[in-house]
C-alpha cells in the first residue's frame, strides 16, 4: 500500500523538485551572471530583485491556472445548461472536491490522476487546460508588467539587472482587459474543442464587456483603426476618442466576419445564412466568426489578418501532434488564444516590425497578408462534422466514433472489473472467516 502510494505521488515529488530547481537556478544563477557584467553590483545585490520576479511569475500563474481550473467548469457545464456556480465535482462519482484537491496542476498531480473517493481516473485534460491558460496568462503579465509588449509606451524601464515591474492603474486597467479578453477566447476555444456551439450566454457576457470596456476607457484599444495611409487625414466625426473606438469595434468585427466567410471553404463549407441560418454547418461559419471576433477587438483589423494565419499554421501542427480528438476547426479555435497571448506579450516588436500589418503598416503590407487569408482553406480543412466530444475529453468514458474503445476506455473498464474483483475476494474471505469462526 505504501509503494502503491508513493508511486502515485511520484509525478507531484517531480514536478515540486524540478520547480525548486528552476527558482534556485533562477535566482542564484542569474544573479550571478548579471553581476558579472555590471561593474558595481554584486550577486547579493540581485538576489532580491530576482526573488521579486518569481514572486510576481508565481503570483501571475497562480491565478491564470486558477481561472483555466474555472475554465474547464465552464466548458464542461456551460453547453450543458448547468450553472457555473458551485464547487468541482468528480465527472464520474460526482464527489465534490475538496479545496486541496482542486489547487490548479498540483491538486491532480498529489491525487495521482485519480478521484479521492472512487479511485478512477480523472482525465488529463484538467492540469493540461489549467497548466496551458496558467502560461498564457502568465506571458501576458509578465509582458505589460515588465513594459515589454505593449506599443506606444513612452517609457520603458528596465533592461538593467535592477529591473523591476511597473505597477500603476493604466498598467492593471489594461493588464485586467487583455486578460479578461483571452480568457473569453479560450473559454470560446475549449467549447468548441469538444465540437459544442458557442452559448448565447457566454457570447453577451464575453463579447459585450470588451466593448463596453472600449468605449468606456477608450485608450484600450492601444492601435487605431487607421492605416499609415490616411493617418494623416481629418476626421469625419470630430476628435472624439469614443467615436474612435466606436469605429475601431465595428471595424474588429468586420474584419472577423469577413474572415470567417473565407474560411468557412475550408471549415463549414455548406454554410448558408440565407438559405440555411439553423443549419449545423451555418452553426460552425457563427463560432468562427466568435473566436475570431475576439482577437479582431483587441489587436485591430489589421493585426488579426496576419495572426489568423499563424493560428491557422498552429491548428495543422497542434492537431498533427497533439489534438487528435478534435477536428480541424477545435484546433484552430485552441490556437487562436495561443496566438492572441504570443501576440500580446510580443505586440510592441511586432508593430514596429515593417512586414508585420499595424496601424502604421503601408497598404500594401496589409493587402498582401489579406491575398494569404484566401489561401488558408487550401490547409485549414475540415473532414465531415462528428459528434461533440466532451464526455470523452473530460471523463474518457465515450466510445470513439468508429465504435472502437480507447486506450482511455479500456483503462477505465480495466479499474472498475478491478475493483469489481478485489469487492468479491473480500467478501469471498470474509464468508470464509466467518465459517471458521462458526466451526
Amino acid at each position: 500500500m505504501l509503494g502503491q502510494r508513493l508511486r502515485s505521488r511520484f509525478p507531484l515529488l517531480i514536478a515540486l523538485l524540478g520547480l525548486a530547481t528552476a527558482v534556485l537556478g533562477y535566482v542564484f544563477g542569474l544573479a550571478h551572471l548579471q553581476a558579472a557584467h555590471a561593474a558595481f553590483l554584486g550577486p547579493s545585490d540581485l538576489y532580491g530583485p530576482r526573488f521579486i520576479d518569481v514572486i510576481v511569475f508565481g503570483w501571475c500563474f497562480w491565478i491564470g491556472s486558477s481561472i483555466g481550473s474555472f475554465l474547464n467548469v465552464v466548458a464542461w457545464r456551460m453547453p450543458r445548461g448547468e450553472s457555473v456556480n458551485g464547487r468541482s465535482y468528480c465527472p464520474r462519482c460526482q464527489t465534490r472536491l475538496q479545496a486541496r484537491d482542486n489547487f490548479p496542476v498540483f491538486g491532480w498531480l498529489m491525487l495521482g490522476g485519480r478521484c479521492r473517493q472512487c479511485r478512477l481516473p480523472i482525465s488529463r485534460r484538467y492540469p493540461i487546460v489549467e497548466l496551458v491558460v496558467g502560461l498564457s496568462l502568465t506571458l501576458i503579465a509578465i509582458g505589460q508588467l515588465y513594459q515589454l509588449s505593449l506599443p506606444y509606451v513612452t517609457s520603458r524601464y528596465g533592461g538593467g539587472p535592477l529591473w523591476q515591474p511597473i505597477v500603476d492603474r493604466y498598467v492593471l486597467t489594461t493588464l485586467f482587459f487583455h486578460i479578461y479578453a483571452v480568457t473569453i477566447s479560450w473559454a470560446f476555444a475549449l467549447i468548441r474543442y469538444d465540437r459544442n456551439r458557442i452559448p448565447a450566454r457566454l457570447v453577451a457576457w464575453g463579447i459585450m464587456p470588451i466593448i463596453l470596456a472600449m468605449l468606456v476607457f477608450p485608450p484600450l484599444m492601444i492601435v487605431s483603426w487607421r492605416t499609415l495611409g490616411d493617418a494623416d487625414l481629418p476626421s469625419l466625426f470630430g476628435s472624439s476618442l469614443r467615436i474612435d473606438a466606436a469605429i475601431r469595434i465595428v471595424t474588429g468585427l468586420v474584419a472577423a466576419a469577413i474572415i470567417g466567410r473565407s474560411l468557412a471553404r475550408g471549415l463549414c463549407p455548406r454554410a448558408d445564412l440565407k438559405l440555411d441560418p439553423l443549419g449545423k454547418s451555418t452553426a460552425r461559419l457563427v463560432d468562427v466568426i466568435l473566436i475570431i471576433s475576439v482577437p479582431g477587438l483587441i489587436i485591430g483589423w489589421q493585426s488579426v489578418i496576419a495572426l489568423v494565419v499563424a493560428a491557422s499554421i498552429l491548428a495543422v501542427l497542434l492537431q498533427r501532434f497533439f489534438l487528435r480528438q478534435t477536428d480541424r476547426l477545435g484546433s484552430f479555435a485552441i490556437a487562436i488564444p495561443i496566438s492572441l497571448s504570443v501576440h500580446l506579450f510580443a505586440w510592441w516588436r511586432l508593430h514596429d516590425s515593417p512586414y508585420w500589418p499595424s496601424d502604421t503598416s503601408q497598404p500594401m503590407v496589409v493587402l498582401a497578408w489579406a491575398a494569404i487569408i484566401l489561401l488558408v482553406p487550401l490547409w485549414l480543412k475540415d473532414a465531415p462534422e462528428q459528434p461533440n466530444l466532451s464526455g470523452l475529453a473530460y471523463a474518457d468514458s465515450t466510445s470513439d466514433d468508429d465504435g472502437e474503445v480507447d486506450e482511455d476506455e479500456a483503462e477505465v473498464e480495466a479499474e472498475v472489473e478491478a475493483e469489481v474483483d478485489r469487492a468479491d475476494d473480500e467478501e469471498q474471505e470474509g464468508g470464509q472467516r466467518d465459517e471458521t469462526a462458526t466451526a
